[in-house]
């Protein structure tokens, strides 16, 4: 009775085991999109955001200046 709960343990383990290495494997397959994602969203804030107030700043110091 004690050695098939054991076994009975072991196999569940064994079960739990093989499930974690494949979303393992998944979610290491899903971060390479991730990263390409991330590198576009940051070309347009810098397009969409960054570039038009540098724009405004650099028009205010030139009326400032003049």
């Amino acid at each position: 009775m004690e050695r098939n709960l054991e076994k009975e343990i072991l196999d569940e383990l064994k079960s739990i085991n093989q499930s974690l290495q494949k979303l393992t494997e998944k979610n290491n397959e899903v971060k390479q999109p991730s990263i390409l994602i991330d590198i576009v969203k940051s070309l347009l804030v810098g397009i969409c955001i960054v570039g038009p107030a540098i724009a405004v700043l650099y028009g205010l110091f030139q009326i400032l200046g003049s």
